[in-house]
């Protein structure tokens, strides 16, 4: 951004802490009475050194270390992170574990929306939106903690499988939770798209283009709803999510109100996945019994080679590049993750918007600075 301020111009610098961001970032905006003439985006303030850590942590070591790149995203960290470990080491893992991670990666997804649209809901005036979706999270959380032992932080994928099987009672719960969750969603649609003020405040705001999308590594939610229908579990089926029957949402006018409503459908196929899961389980161990990697091998040796590894996130492409030399570390570990270059496209966005729009604009990209400053 060109710093140089003409006659009724001004600078004006929102964060590194603001109540609209969903973590440290800072944007810097040159505004024209209320126009936004210009704008560049600050990222760096919370840098966790995690693929430094990950070189210097056995594999097993990472697994826990991976969920806290973005605590929103725990479970799709760990299946890009396992994942490569997996392809890296030339290691099976059974199918019933591959639905199990199915639905616990699926709940995952529906969690982290439910939190994205209520905090998107806040940052735009609408704070009842965020005690409704808190609430439905919470069940989704519930769920987790049955098959995890855990609410947000998780620990449970193991390279060949997963830690535990699922519960006693888990498919009926999920059947409850879910019927009150599709109430509420149609609930959420209602309360959004048919309210005037949020029609004026998301209708044809924040444009996001797909060339401009493409061209900067958008992925995700923000992504398809400008029309590009580009989901990993469907362009690069990884688990058994080839064998499942879903529909990638997507929408073509790449507004604010465009990515709420893809996020909206998406909870809806993530309990429709999930449905499926639970009635196509099949019997069978959740480890093979000759594998040489099992949930009490606390370091283990991966062959030399490289890898990358990409899965969908919640906010889109998450990918790991691994390379291997042979001892019980990493020798490399780079993240690609979805949040940089979703936050990229903000500057763009908020140009000859109004400053009351950057909040509502930088809330419908669901951003975690965390992961972004990984």
């Amino acid at each position: 951004m060109d710093e140089t301020v003409g006659p009724s111009e001004m600078i004006v610098h929102l964060g590194p802490q603001h109540p609209m961001q969903p973590g440290p970032f800072r944007l810097n905006l040159k505004l024209k009475g209320e126009t936004v003439v210009d704008g560049d985006i600050e990222l760096g303030f919370i840098h966790k050194g995690i693929e430094k850590i990950l070189e210097n942590k056995t594999y097993l070591q990472g697994i826990p270390i991976v969920d806290r790149i973005c605590y929103l995203t725990a479970m799709t960290n760990e299946e890009a992170y396992v994942g490569a470990v997996e392809k890296l080491a030339d290691i099976e893992v059974p199918e019933k574990s591959q639905y199990i991670r199915v639905i616990v990666e699926e709940l995952s997804r529906l969690q982290s929306h439910l939190l994205g649209m209520g905090e998107f809901g806040e940052f735009i005036g609408f704070v009842s939106m965020f005690m409704y979706t808190i609430k439905e999270r919470e069940e989704i959380l519930s769920l987790m903690d049955m098959v995890t032992g855990a609410r947000i932080t998780h620990t449970f994928l193991r390279f060949g499988g997963v830690r535990d099987d699922l519960p006693e009672g888990f498919k009926e719960k999920s059947v409850a939770v879910f019927a009150s969750l599709r109430e509420q969603i149609a609930d959420y649609d209602k309360l959004f798209n048919h309210d005037e003020i949020y029609k004026l405040r998301c209708f044809g705001v924040g444009i996001l283009d797909s060339k401009t999308a493409r061209d900067l590594g958008v992925s995700g939610p923000a992504l398809r709803a400008t029309g590009v229908p580009f989901d990993i579990r469907k362009d690069e089926p990884y688990l058994v999510y080839k064998d499942l029957d879903f529909k990638v949402c997507t929408a073509t006018d790449g507004d604010i109100a465009a990515r709420i409503n893809v996020r909206l459908e998406e909870m809806l196929e993530a309990m429709y996945i999930i449905e499926q899961c639970l009635d196509q389980m099949p019997s069978g161990p959740i480890f093979f019994e000759d594998s040489l990697y099992g949930v009490r091998t606390p370091v283990m040796r991966v062959p030399e080679g490289e890898v990358f590894h990409r899965v969908e996130d919640p906010r889109g492409e998450m990918g790991f590049y691994m390379v291997s030399d042979g001892s019980d570390k990493p020798y490399r570990v780079k993240i690609r993750g979805p949040v940089f270059p979703t936050m990229q496209a903000l500057p763009p966005l908020i140009k000859g918007t109004t400053i009351a729009d950057v909040a509502a604009i930088a809330g419908s990209m669901d951003g975690c600075t965390s992961e972004a400053d990984r």
